[in-house]
């Protein structure tokens, strides 16, 4: 019943949208019945968690929202007002200082820190969107860090793969892309949009910048670890395989194709721990392994392909490691 309201929910939501876009005076109808949609949602959430089939911290970010929505609803009337800056803005601090709270029992250990914040955000949101926020959370932050002169720190022993990726060409060439986007948006695509959607489109634009900077930044502070008896592969936040050395049957480089339709159809029964640019090995493997990327655990996978940026010194060690 949840899934099915907030299926409801979201078509709702982007039916107003669409509207609104297209100068639609039904948008008002379908904003009512987006908020009567998320309204059912949250009782629904309520009575779940009643009979504990749901944490009650779920209810506050869908709260949050039909707050902000029925006082947009309302308009600019005092009682719009008392809604969304009183109830509303204590929500939402109920929301940091709850997830903060959840954060800080967590002990560091040896997970990344998006999966941290994501068992943080576990009590207050679905799974799913909770390892969705978590993502999103540290890429805006690895990339405002590398911005911030992270780009002169250290990078962590392992074995590289972001020195030959095409990300790292691409980053200098990233302030004409934002200036020539701005102007393609400006004097072609949207010179007669309204105000509000042209401001949305260059902010999802500038977003998308940061996206780009955050990944590479998560390449380079995330190389591959050799650890013991247990090698860790990373494809910076994007996703991450943990081995055993005698899982490990083979490595090679990664086979030659007459075509890219070939290489394409190669790759989609492997685990993918490669990026464009570096040379790629193939792992074959005993027993099959998970990875674990930005949604969750994936399916198992006998082969795994990885980016590495020196190919001999990484095969060397691991041949050396498990005395092969």
């Amino acid at each position: 019943m949840v899934k099915l309201t907030s299926a409801a929910t979201f078509v709702a939501i982007v039916t107003t949208v669409v509207l609104r876009a297209a100068g639609s005076e039904r948008w008002h109808d379908a904003f009512a019945i987006a908020l009567a949609a998320l309204g059912v949602r949250v009782a629904v959430m309520a009575w779940c968690a009643t009979r504990r089939e749901l944490p009650w911290l779920r209810l506050l970010l869908p709260g949050i929202i039909l707050l902000e929505g029925v006082g947009l609803w309302l308009g600019r009337s005092s009682m719009a007002w008392q809604v969304r800056v009183g109830t509303a803005a204590l929500l939402e601090v109920a929301f940091v200082v709850v997830a903060i709270r959840e954060l800080r029992r967590i002990a560091p250990g040896a997970d990344p820190l998006e999966a941290r914040i994501a068992r943080a955000f576990d009590a207050l949101l679905p799974p799913r969107l909770a390892r969705f926020v978590a993502f999103e959370l540290v890429v805006v932050g690895a990339a405002l860090r590398f911005l911030a002169g992270g780009w002169r720190r250290a990078i962590p022993p392992g074995f590289t793969y972001h020195r030959a990726s095409g990300l790292r060409f691409l980053l200098p060439l990233l302030p004409l892309l934002a200036v020539g986007d701005i102007l393609l948006l400006e004097l072609v695509l949207l010179p007669h949009a309204a105000a509000w959607l042209r401001v949305v489109v260059h902010v999802l634009a500038i977003y998308g910048l940061i996206w780009l900077v955050g990944v590479y930044a998560t390449l380079r502070a995330r190389p591959h670890q050799l650890r013991d008896d247990r090698l860790v592969l990373h494809r910076g936040i994007l996703g991450r395989v943990e081995l055993r050395l005698d899982q490990i049957a083979s490595i090679a480089p990664l086979p030659s194709f007459a075509d890219d339709w070939k290489k394409r159809a190669y790759r989609k029964g492997a685990i993918r721990v490669d990026i464009a640019g570096p040379p790629v090995l193939e792992l074959h493997l005993h027993h099959a392994a998970r990875p674990i990327g930005i949604l969750g655990e994936g399916a198992e996978r006998t082969r795994v392909l990885v980016a590495v940026d020196e190919p001999v010194p990484f095969i060397a060690a691991l041949q050396g490691t498990s005395g092969g």
